[in-house]
């Protein structure tokens, strides 16, 4: 009795502790998941969150934090920041993904480097202690726009990121729940988007089929036109507004495929469609600039409203047919640039493209600008009398046949 008593007891020991032992490698795990996500979160949403007279954790980045004294109305005179040693950008979060097509995501008009010991600034109608000259960029103008038709007066529209216009993000951003520091990073363009969306709402087209074509789905963009087509079955579906790249950084012509994919929210829109351009990271994405629609304004991506891109997001597998035509001088940038070891573009591979068929580039052409084009290059002045540098200066456009028309 007292044996079979001592063994229920050991089992019951064992199981208890076997118990403990599951419920341990069951939670811990569990616990640091939601410690991890409660941290990403967290981070990504303190330097970018405005709480009047809550004063948030460190940001992200190398040392300092933002602070604001929501104590007083007057934003001119409340609004205080610190910036960390040399940051170029003071402590903007990035958007959750990069690509060609915004390099210059974040406009801020604060020095680019503090100098000495992290300093404090106030927005201040004078300009006192901001950089100098100010921030110009066609996006400003448009901003300036959009804060004047909404109430917050940015001074003259000039596309001058002045004092007046910082004053005027930070109330905008201020009145929509963000540090007012007049830093426009991704969650301000989010606003500012949504800012312009309601000021000129965008008429649906008519006709637009919501339901997913049945056929074999295709993708054609004309940068011409700045227009996506879905084929299905080789047949247009659905037709859609874009903006394309600038002359300066065109939209890589070609037939391409769709590598990657992505949903979230950020600086670049809603959705992203990654392509398989072999010298940079492009790709079809929403944005929050939805001014640009209809323009060559990207440095290489296609963009789409917002809610056009999440629209045939679930149409387009990995693996679609991407064509992007256009103008057939498309490859080159305006001006044709030198192009020499280290380039990478369009225009590389199409030079390459020519070298080839003319048999000087033995390689297979991929858009960088290697060794290997280098002696093609060179082979190809000697041929034809020129001055031999391997690198491709206008009198090489020219004899390859790669000449601009206006």
């Amino acid at each position: 009795m007292g044996m079979k008593f001592q063994n229920n007891s050991l089992i019951w020991l064992v199981l208890a502790l076997a118990g403990i032992a599951a419920e341990v490698l069951l939670i811990v795990p569990l616990v640091r998941l939601v410690g991890d996500i409660y941290q990403h979160i967290y981070q990504y949403q303190s330097d970018v969150s405005y709480q009047p007279g809550v004063l948030g954790p460190p940001a992200p980045g190398p040392g300092g934090d933002r602070r604001i004294n929501a104590g007083n109305a007057n934003v001119e005179s409340i609004l205080e920041r610190s910036r960390p040693q040399g940051a170029a950008v003071p402590l903007g979060v990035r958007p959750v993904y990069s690509c060609s097509c915004e390099p210059e995501e974040t406009i801020s008009p604060w020095p680019e480097d503090a100098g000495g010991e992290a300093g404090e600034a106030e927005l201040r109608p004078d300009g006192k202690g901001l950089r100098y000259p100010y921030y110009r960029n066609g996006d400003i103008k448009v901003i300036q726009s959009l804060l004047k038709r909404a109430g917050y007066d940015p001074g003259k529209i000039d596309g001058i990121y002045g004092p007046m216009t910082a004053i005027a993000v930070a109330r905008f951003q201020a009145a929509n729940g963000l540090m007012p520091d007049a830093i426009i990073g991704p969650r301000t363009w989010v606003k500012l988007g949504e800012l312009a969306l309601s000021l000129d709402p965008v008429k649906p087209v008519a006709a637009r089929p919501s339901a997913p074509p049945k056929g074999k789905v295709a993708i054609v963009i004309d940068t011409e036109r700045r227009t996506l087509t879905i084929l299905s079955d080789k047949e247009p579906y659905a037709e859609f507004p874009v903006a394309v790249g600038k002359p300066s950084t065109p939209s890589p012509p070609g037939e391409w495929k769709v590598v990657k994919k992505g949903a979230w929210s950020g600086g670049f829109g809603t959705r992203w469609m990654g392509l398989n351009v072999p010298w940079g990271i492009y790709g079809i994405h929403g944005t929050n600039k939805p001014w640009s629609i209809g323009t060559a304004a990207s440095g290489g991506c296609i963009r789409m409203f917002n809610h056009d891109v999440e629209l045939i997001f679930d149409w387009i597998k990995i693996g679609t047919p991407v064509k992007i035509i256009g103008n057939p001088f498309d490859p080159l940038r305006v001006p044709r640039r030198l192009l020499g070891p280290g380039e990478r573009g369009a225009d590389v591979l199409e030079v390459q493209k020519r070298l080839k068929r003319l048999g000087f580039f033995k390689g297979k052409p991929d858009g960088f600008y290697s060794e290997s084009t280098v002696e093609a290059v060179k082979a190809f002045q000697k041929s034809r009398n020129l001055k031999v540098t391997g690198e491709v200066v206008d009198d090489t456009y020219d004899a390859l046949g790669l000449i601009l028309f206006e």
